[in-house]
């Protein structure tokens, strides 16, 4: 029996090491500019974005924002984005003109672009941040003259059907991590270990569940539809 135990150990101790060097397929392209304005003025400056899936991963304000692309080949602000109609990403390291204050976006003296790999629990770490900050914490709605909870579960209605099932799997187990339970799966521990809100302490997912507010109920509801 111990000798059977060691094995299912050592099973379970392979198969997350192995998750754990999963990587994804990445397109990189590093842009090169010169800075047109104020005391910078000439200067050169870079920007990197990586491209995974119908995802496009940038850092925004010091911190990695993820972007999708839907059928057309817009890109647009995973989350954080109700409302906004127009593309974020045009292309070619160009942005819509609101990241410029509608100055003339800048023309990139080199463009650099190369296949890397991307590790899995990398892109879903940055996954659950981005849904835990806009839909968990409700940055984004929390100052809407109507209803908050009602404008932050219709727009992720919308981009449900975005996501594959494995997205799916992390945003709905990010509704769980907001309240600090325990995974017994590797993966999920190494994806929100990665997490500085994550702090595991309850083992009962039944517990954690009591505490779901309204909105966080709904949104479960919702991507246990889209998984099917």
């Amino acid at each position: 029996m111990k000798k059977l135990f060691l094995i299912f150990a050592a099973l379970f101790v392979l198969s997350s090491v192995a998750w754990a060097d999963e990587f994804f397929k990445c397109r990189k392209e590093t842009y090169i500019y010169n800075y047109k304005y104020a005391v910078h003025r000439g200067e050169e400056y870079s920007e990197e974005f990586y491209f995974i899936n119908n995802f496009m991963i940038y850092e925004y304000q010091n911190g990695l924002t993820v972007f999708y692309k839907n059928e057309k080949g817009d890109y647009y602000r995973v989350f954080g984005n109700y409302g906004n109609y127009h593309p974020d990403y045009l292309g070619d390291g160009i942005f819509s003109a609101a990241k410029y204050d509608f100055n003339e976006p800048p023309k990139a003296n080199i463009k650099n672009v190369e296949e890397i790999k991307y590790r899995k629990t990398d892109f879903y770490r940055i996954l659950a941040d981005e849904f835990y900050r806009w839909y968990l914490q409700n940055e984004a709605f929390n100052n809407s003259s109507y209803n908050p909870d009602f404008d932050c579960l219709a727009a992720f209605v919308e981009i449900a059907k975005i996501f594959s099932k494995e997205d799916l799997r992390i945003l709905r187990n990010t509704i769980y991590a907001k309240y600090g339970y325990e995974f017994k799966s590797a993966d999920l521990s190494e994806i929100f270990s990665k997490c500085d809100w994550y702090s595991p302490k309850e083992s009962s997912a039944e517990n954690v569940e009591k505490r779901f507010n309204r909105l966080e109920s709904s949104l479960l509801e919702v991507i246990k539809l889209a998984e099917k």
